[in-house]
This record gives C-alpha cells, sequence and structure tokens, in this order.
C-alpha cells in the first residue's frame, strides 16, 4: 500500500485538494478530524484540557476549539502543552488505521497532517505532497475567515517556513490559480500514481 501525506501550512488549501481527492475516488484521513473526534469523545483528554487551560475553553461541556486555538498560538509553552497531549493519540489512531485499511487491501491512502514536518511520524510515507499557496495569499484567505491581523502573524510564524517545507516535498501543488488549475493539478498528480 502506497501512504501520501498531504501537508502545506495554514490557508494554503490543504483540505481543498483532499476534498478533490475524494472526489476522484481517494481515501483521506484527516488528521484535524481524527483530533476532532479526541475533544468531542475524549473524558480523559478533557479533563486534562480542564486542568491546563481552565473552564473557559468550554462552552456547554464541549471544548471551544476557536477559543483554545487563540489561547496556543498566544502562548507557546501551552501549544507544546496541547501538542504533547493531542500528538500521540493523533498518530496511534492514524496508525491503527492504516494497518486496518492495508488488510483490507487498499493501493492507496492520503493522510491530511498539517503538522507532518512540525511533528515527528512514526512511519515515513512514500510521498509527500505539499500545497503552496503565496504568503500574501494565505493572509488573504485568513483575513476572509475573519482573522485579525495579530492573530494571523502569530498563526503563520507557529508553522516551519515555507523554504523547509518545499525542499522536502516529493510534490508540490501550487495553489495560487483558480480552482479550475487546482482540479487539473490534483487529478494529474493522482492519475500519475497509477501510470507506474
Amino acid at each position: 500500500m502506497k501512504v501520501i501525506v498531504i501537508t502545506g501550512s495554514i490557508a494554503s488549501g490543504k483540505s481543498e485538494v483532499s476534498r478533490l481527492l475524494r472526489k476522484l475516488g481517494a481515501l483521506v484521513i484527516d488528521a484535524d478530524e481524527v483530533v476532532h473526534g479526541i475533544l468531542e469523545r475524549g473524558e480523559r483528554t478533557k479533563k486534562h484540557l480542564l486542568e491546563e487551560f481552565g473552564s473557559g475553553i468550554f462552552k456547554e461541556g464541549r471544548v471551544d476549539r476557536d477559543h483554545l486555538g487563540k489561547i496556543v498560538f498566544a502562548q507557546k509553552e501551552k501549544r507544546v502543552a496541547l501538542e504533547k497531549l493531542l500528538h500521540p493519540q493523533v498518530k496511534r489512531i492514524i496508525s491503527g488505521k492504516i494497518k486496518r485499511l492495508e488488510k483490507q487491501g487498499i493501493d492507496v491512502i492520503f493522510l491530511e497532517i498539517p503538522l507532518f514536518f512540525e511533528v515527528r511520524w512514526p512511519h515515513s510515507p512514500d510521498e509527500i505532497w505539499v500545497v503552496y499557496s503565496s504568503p500574501d495569499l494565505q493572509r488573504k484567505r485568513l483575513k476572509e475567515k475573519g482573522f485579525p491581523e495579530s492573530e494571523i502573524e502569530r498563526r503563520i510564524s507557529a508553522q516551519l517556513p515555507w523554504e523547509a517545507k518545499l525542499t522536502r516535498a516529493t510534490r508540490i501543488i501550487d495553489n495560487s490559480g483558480s480552482l479550475r488549475e487546482l482540479e487539473e493539478k490534483v487529478l494529474s498528480a493522482y492519475s500519475s500514481l497509477f501510470e507506474r
């Protein structure tokens, strides 16, 4: 089974690439969805979050991810504490899913992992697809989502610079153009996996 990681930086278009791959029939595991599941159902995790961040990050008994995000991007030590709590669980869950899918005879699986380069993963993928957008475009998209200027800069600077990601990519998918152009690039990249 071929394992391909989709990564990039905030607002580069990783989720859009994953959506287009799913449309083509590909199987995609999204690390963010795994995190959401842990935050929704992990009672032990919620207890640790309460101890570390206080009751203010909960709204009607559920983790307020927006509020939590503002805290962790404003304070590095809080971000490190959250990553220490969540990342081992995410790795374990994704590794388990990969093993089950391999037993089912799946040929290709995609893993959307935003912090792939920032976090040590237990397995090396066969390919790493980096979804790239110019920093100006990233900022524009984040502004459109309602992020204030200071928050945008904090979130971008919390991730590895583009140069460090692009030099380690097997394939770069440039998402600086139109959706139609992105569709063509994703189709071409996906088709190439079955031509060898």
